[in-house]
């Protein structure tokens, strides 16, 4: 009788650890900028497994993001020219407010010859969104903005540019990330 219950105890123990190890993440922080600052999270997502997308701040070469791996930058807030490059260019013209968090998908799509870049903003009211974002922070790994020596001068000034360009022409392939965008957290959403 007196093993039976230990075995009965060994059970319940081993049950209910498996229990609260076993639930599942539905809350997650977000880094917040530091006060006065504004923080961007940089997603990447889709196609372009083997490509690193590298991002831009109009003049400023944030960084390449590999697949697996999202890239948290703080800057001023303000106006900024947010643009990533593959076999393309795409471009969003962002509003930031300070003490907010903004997210950028870098979503990688089947080019001609290599993965394309498509440059999304995400809006935190969209369950598809937050859905994404919640997903990216629980499964990828953060990189926190560097600044970089490498000289991309040549390709920052053929970038800006074609932004000028689609710019004069009014163009619909600049999206816009308007300071309302900002996420509170990375939670998983429920509908």
């Amino acid at each position: 009788m007196e093993s039976l219950k230990k075995i009965l105890l060994f059970f319940v123990v081993f049950f209910g650890v498996s229990a609260v190890f076993g639930q599942k993440i539905t809350t997650q922080a977000i880094d917040k900028p530091a006060e006065g600052k504004s923080l961007v999270y940089i997603l990447k997502t889709g196609a372009g497994m083997l490509l690193n997308f590298r991002i831009y701040d109009k003049d400023k070469f944030l960084g390449a993001i590999p697949s697996g791996k999202y890239l948290v930058y703080e800057c001023e807030p303000g106006e900024h020219v947010f643009w990533a490059t593959s076999e393309n260019r795409d471009y969003v013209e962002a509003n930031l407010e300070p003490n907010a968090v903004y997210v950028i998908n870098a979503e990688g799509q089947m080019g001609a010859f290599i993965a394309s870049v498509n440059l999304r903003p995400l809006k935190p009211m969209e369950f598809r969104d937050k859905k994404l974002f919640y997903q990216v922070v629980k499964n990828n790994t953060k990189i926190p903005y560097q600044p970089s020596q490498d000289d991309k001068s040549e390709n920052i000034a053929k970038a800006m540019e074609k932004y000028q360009e689609l710019k004069s022409k009014n163009s619909n392939k600049i999206a816009v990330l308007s300071s309302d965008m900002k996420f509170e957290n990375a939670d998983k959403p429920t509908k």
